[in-house]
């Protein structure tokens, strides 16, 4: 599989730790390690997951559960996904294995809390891709989000479970209201939260020369789209693109951790684009995790703490 990609991640001009975590990893039997970046197999049947988390809760808390969750992730995608026996393994069955690794990331992080008491109301997002069968299977809780590049035009893929968004969509503010409103930090879903965790999944097909960001809120929070988007068409090195991302988010403010995963989809496997071809994220046939504004207004947590 010829994906080339770099990672980078700070913690900011005002945090005093990073909790933020990423990870590539294939799904082949690779063993995950937060944080660390190693080669690929040549061939990944089972495809690449890559993800980020932005963790919370203060002092080293955040940090735990950002990698707690990832670890815990990787591990059952492994377990459920990757040494799977099924020749014949479908979509649904890789949106099965998502849904029940969330879920599973979530307890893990909540589990780690009952023992110790300095960690415990500890929590994170999650933005993770599974790149298999030329289409990015996605899981989203909270806030970090994945854009796609395709032919210099930027595409925000995932949607952020936060108070703003839902009140954005129920016409109580507006998107411009939304970027200085005093609750823009709070998140209506995290790993580690008491209610059950309700992943939003979704797919997306792939095209030949794709570039796929994931990154926390420490970057989309402080650049425009835009901003964004003529970075990565300026065509750099992956890691000469991240550095240049982050020293703009720096530059206004860096007033979050920092965190970014950046990949080139260049394998001849992967069909060329086609002019005109929208980029459309569908939704799988599986049961709605969705229960409505109202109640997923009745717990969030502050994904600046």
């Amino acid at each position: 599989m010829l994906i080339d990609y770099a990672a980078i991640t700070h913690q900011g001009h005002v945090r005093k730790n990073n909790e933020d975590a990423y990870l590539v990893s294939a799904m082949d039997g690779e063993e995950p390690c937060v944080n660390e970046l190693k080669p690929l197999p040549d061939i990944c049947q089972r495809g690449l997951l890559v993800a980020v988390a932005d963790g919370m809760g203060g002092a080293a808390a955040g940090e735990v559960a950002s990698r707690e969750g990832l670890a815990s992730l990787a591990l059952y995608l492994f377990g459920h996904w990757g040494r799977s026996l099924d020749r014949r393994p479908t979509d649904k069955d890789l949106f099965r294995a998502l849904k029940g690794a969330a879920e599973e990331a979530s307890e893990a992080v909540i589990r780690y809390a009952h023992t110790d008491r300095a960690v415990r109301g500890m929590g994170s997002t999650l933005t993770a891709g599974v790149i298999w069968n030329h289409h990015l299977h996605l899981c989203q809780v909270g806030d970090s989000r994945a854009y796609l590049l395709r032919q210099g035009r930027l595409h925000q893929l995932t949607v952020d479970q936060t108070l703003v968004h839902q009140m954005i969509q129920s016409g109580y503010i507006t998107a411009e209201e939304a970027r200085n409103h005093p609750q823009r930090t709070m998140i209506t879903q995290a790993l580690g939260c008491p209610l059950p965790v309700k992943a939003e999944l979704g797919h997306v097909a792939l095209r030949r020369g794709d570039r796929l960001l994931v990154c926390s809120d420490g970057l989309h929070s402080e650049l425009e789209h835009d901003q964004i988007e003529s970075t990565l068409q300026l065509g750099c090195p992956l890691k000469r693109t991240l550095e240049v991302l982050l020293e703009k988010a720096l530059a206004h403010g860096g007033r979050d951790n920092i965190t970014a995963v950046l990949l080139s989809l260049d394998d001849a496997a992967f069909p060329p684009p086609r002019s005109g071809e929208p980029v459309q994220v569908l939704s799988p046939d599986l049961p709605s995790p969705g229960n409505g504004f109202l109640s997923r207004l009745s717990h969030f947590f502050s994904s600046s703490s």
